[in-house]
């Protein structure tokens, strides 16, 4: 599975204003004002189907109405549990409050998350202008937070490939080494490395040597599973972290990756046709007394030495014969 497929894409843009009220015509009074604005009104009836609504899409929720009075569970009880996820804690809610909810309950819901009140019987125009407002600081948080995950990931990634650069393989080597060795599960690192990758440079220049690594990183990316991690940690040299995976598996999928590099030929120019072929070293954490990211680092790098030195394009495992 490639990893395009593992993760869906897409901006939110919070446009929904969610209206929770056990009374029908509340409900459809409130939601009659705010449709009036240019968002998506959805009403449900209870602090239950509120929830199930939120938790399945909490970016798509500009602002929350949520009446306090209600069975099952009252819209107290309903923020407790927003405020209790990091997904739906920064979601604004309004609380509708009856005349006779006292200043101790609103001073508790206030004290709970909420940002707001209304008084019901409430003003059309008060309601509609207060969740504008909160619509307006939700997108306005979502478009920080989406600019602060662009340049944190930025900061991850290698600039031409895409893929992970080194200091975030160090990071994720040290985590991944750590979470196997807790939970006993197998691990596998592989350190691949372009052959000749010079040569390419020196014949066809520097603009083609980089098509070369963004064709390698790219069927890396194809041939990854959701849970396998890719990373290009020096010029022509990559890594793969795979998780549970035991050796003679990894070995295989990069015997894989081997047969679609060698079925694409890349066009340099001129005419000419190349395949791109790499040497690999394989080193796992099932006999890794040691436990140290550093360690298992040190071994695939041995075995990725013995694959070059024993003529290139090669697969070996550690502890392989020279």
């Amino acid at each position: 599975m490639s990893q395009r497929e593992c993760v869906t894409t897409g901006e939110s843009t919070a446009n929904v204003i969610l209206v929770v009220d056990d009374d029908d015509t509340i409900r459809r009074l409130a939601a009659h004002w705010l449709r009036e604005d240019d968002s998506t009104v959805i009403e449900v009836g209870s602090g239950v189907e509120a929830l199930e609504l939120i938790r399945a899409e909490p970016e798509r929720v500009a602002v929350v109405v949520l009446d306090v009075m209600m069975p099952e569970l009252d819209g107290f009880e309903v923020l407790s549990r927003l405020q209790a996820s990091p997904d739906t804690a920064q979601i604004p809610v309004v609380l509708l409050t009856a005349h006779a909810t006292t200043e101790a309950d609103v001073l508790r819901g206030i004290e709970q998350g909420a940002f707001d009140h209304v008084e019901k019987p409430f003003r059309g125009p008060l309601l509609k202008a207060r969740v504008r407002a909160l619509k307006k600081q939700r997108q306005a948080a979502l478009s920080i937070r989406n600019q602060l995950d662009d340049i944190e990931s930025q900061a991850r990634e290698d600039g031409l490939t895409r893929l992970g650069n080194r200091r975030h393989f160090d990071a994720s080597l040290a985590r991944e080494v750590a979470h196997a060795a807790r939970h006993s599960e197998p691990l596998c690192l592989v350190l691949m490395d372009l052959d000749y990758f010079k040569s390419i440079n020196d014949l066809f220049g520097h603009s083609q040597g980089d098509r070369v690594l963004t064709h390698f990183a790219n069927e890396i990316r194809e041939s990854l599973r959701c849970s396998d991690e890719a990373f290009r940690i020096g010029g022509e040299e990559f890594a793969l972290i795979l998780r549970h995976t035991h050796r003679e598996d990894a070995k295989s999928a990069i015997r894989r990756l081997k047969s679609v590099m060698a079925d694409a030929p890349l066009d340099l120019g001129g005419g000419e046709h190349r395949r791109v072929t790499f040497s690999a070293g394989i080193a796992s954490m099932e006999e890794d007394n040691e436990f140290r990211a550093e360690g298992l680092f040190d071994r695939a790098d041995k075995a990725l030495y013995r694959a070059k030195h024993a003529g290139r394009n090669r697969i070996e495992l550690e502890g392989d014969a020279p």
